[in-house]
C-alpha cells in the first residue's frame, strides 16, 4: 500500500508540475527545429511512402499523400489523406482551443475525432470497427512524419487485479499492437 501512496504523491507531484505557469518546451525538440504554428505552418502538399508493418515480419507500402490547406469559408482547415491512387479521404481540422492544443477532425459524415497537439505531435486515439488506433503527425525540418499504431480490441489480455502481500495490484488491458504504419511526407514543389 505504501508503494500506491509513493506512486499517488509522484504522479500529484508531475500534475502540478506540468500544470505551472512556466512554458518548457522540449529540448530534443528544439535541437532537431523550431517548432512550426499549427495548422498554419504545416499547409503544404506532402508526399511519401506509407510502411506497413505487421507482427509476422511483413510489409506492405502504399505511396500516401497529405494536403493541407488554408481555412475554408466554414473555418476547417482541409486535410485530405490519399493512399494510392483511388483512396481519398477528406476531414476538417476544427481549432477548439489552441492554446490547449485542442483539436477535431470533422470527416463531413457525422464523425468526429478530436486531436491534440502536444509538443508539435499531432495525435488523436479512437477505436472503430473494433479496432484500437493511436495516430501521430509530427512536422520536421524533413517533412511531416506519420505514425500509426493499430491493436485489435478484441485481443486484449488483462493482467494484475490481484492482491500481494497487502497490496491491491490494479488491473492492466493490454492490446497487443496487430499492425504499425510509418512514413515520412515530403513537401511537394
Amino acid at each position: 500500500m505504501l508503494r500506491f501512496i509513493t506512486l499517488f504523491i509522484f504522479v500529484a507531484f508531475l500534475l502540478v508540475a506540468c500544470n505551472s505557469s512556466k512554458k518548457l518546451k522540449s529540448p530534443i525538440a528544439e535541437e532537431r527545429y523550431s517548432i512550426p504554428e499549427f495548422p498554419m505552418d504545416w499547409v503544404g502538399h506532402y508526399e511519401g511512402t506509407l510502411y506497413i508493418h505487421t507482427p509476422n515480419r511483413e510489409t506492405n507500402e502504399v505511396i500516401m499523400q497529405l494536403i493541407i490547406n488554408t481555412p475554408n469559408a466554414e473555418g476547417y482547415f482541409p486535410w485530405t489523406i490519399i493512399y494510392g491512387e483511388n483512396d481519398v479521404r477528406k476531414y476538417g481540422i476544427e481549432v477548439i482551443n489552441a492554446n490547449s492544443g485542442h483539436y477535431r477532425a470533422n470527416e463531413y459524415n457525422s464523425i468526429e475525432m478530436d486531436a491534440f497537439l502536444i509538443d508539435n505531435h499531432f495525435i488523436s486515439h479512437f477505436s472503430v470497427m473494433g479496432n484500437d488506433l493511436i495516430v501521430s503527425y509530427e512536422k520536421t525540418n524533413l517533412g511531416i512524419t506519420a505514425l500509426f499504431y493499430i491493436s485489435n480490441l478484441k485481443s486484449s489480455v488483462e493482467t494484475g487485479g490481484e492482491i500481494i502481500a497487502q497490496d491491491t495490484i490494479p488491473t492492466v488491458t493490454v492490446y497487443p499492437i496487430q499492425v504499425f504504419q510509418k512514413t515520412l511526407l515530403k513537401k511537394k514543389e
